[in-house]
């Protein structure tokens, strides 16, 4: 059997739900014929430096198991509890597990999130109660790209990397400091960790001085100029560090992104599953 882990990225509560030990010396344990998912949460975040909390409300998550021609795929509960989540404690590659569960062998292709509540915090305390669109009713529907599969007596991980930058928007001109309010449609991808890998660096300036809440992009070439080819977004820590983790193995561009800097990019980035890929930026002050 397998054991799946689900994590969520920059989005990690500091709750546990259905969690079980990952200690291979327990996969041996389990029923035949039945494999273990673990959950994780991680997001990116936006306007961070006006933003002390982004806390969402999950009630469900399922999991859909392909079935042959004659069987309708069907979703399965993997956790069933309300817990609450704020999204900006998994920046930079944090991480927290969300469930670890048993699952048959087989191949899952689609997880399903209910959200029923949203709220953003700014740092002077205002609050934000985010109304949430009315097909989070039914779930949010993740594709599994590629589908999972469980095979007897093995442990998969699964990341699902919650996009704060596009999750909420804000509203008004928050770049001068004024937030008025957000819109709130949650965007999440999916990703196996055995077949992703991740990027790390740092963000200075021409000086050598580090950059904080510098925003570091991760887009992928696409020849519909209309698609949306963002793949994830982080920012800098108070040392100029980021990271980005799930990433699946392919060549990306990047763009490093800071008030008074000028943009900087950086072209073919090539990035391996299992391995590190180091990227620092060096970004010019505005003349």
């Amino acid at each position: 059997m397998k054991k799946i882990g689900i994590a969520l990225t920059t989005i990690v509560f500091g709750i546990l739900l259905m969690v079980a030990c990952n200690d291979d010396s327990q996969t041996t344990n389990f029923p035949e014929g039945k494999g273990k998912v673990n959950v994780y949460l991680t997001d990116a975040p936006f306007p961070i430096d006006l933003v002390s909390q982004t806390i969402v409300t999950i009630d469900r998550v399922e999991i859909r198991k392909q079935e042959n021609d004659t069987t309708e795929a069907s979703f399965i509960t993997i956790m069933e509890e309300p817990f609450e989540i704020d999204l900006l404690s998994l920046s930079n590659g944090i991480t927290e597990q969300l469930a670890s569960v048993e699952l048959e062998a087989g191949t899952y292709d689609m997880m399903r999130l209910h959200v029923v509540d949203a709220e953003v915090i700014l740092t002077d305390e205002t609050v934000f109660d985010l109304k949430i669109p009315s097909g989070s009713s039914s779930g949010l529907k993740i594709k599994i790209e590629p589908a999972l599969t469980i095979n007897s007596g093995e442990t998969s991980d699964v990341l699902l990397d919650f996009d704060v930058s596009k999750s909420f928007v804000a509203k008004g001109n928050w770049k001068g400091g004024t937030i008025n309010g957000f819109n709130f449609k949650p965007v999440v991808r999916c990703v196996l960790l055995d077949r992703a890998g991740r990027i790390v660096g740092t963000v200075s300036d021409t000086s050598n001085v580090v950059l904080p809440n510098t925003a570091v992009n991760l887009w992928t070439e696409v020849n519909d100029i209309e698609e949306d080819s963002l793949i994830t977004t982080a920012f800098t820590d108070e040392m100029g560090a980021y990271q980005l983790i799930g990433i699946p193995e392919g060549t990306y561009y990047m763009i490093a992104e800071q008030d008074s800097f000028l943009t900087d990019t950086i072209w073919n980035v090539d990035v391996l599953k299992g391995e590190s890929t180091q990227i620092d930026f060096m970004l010019t002050p505005e003349p």
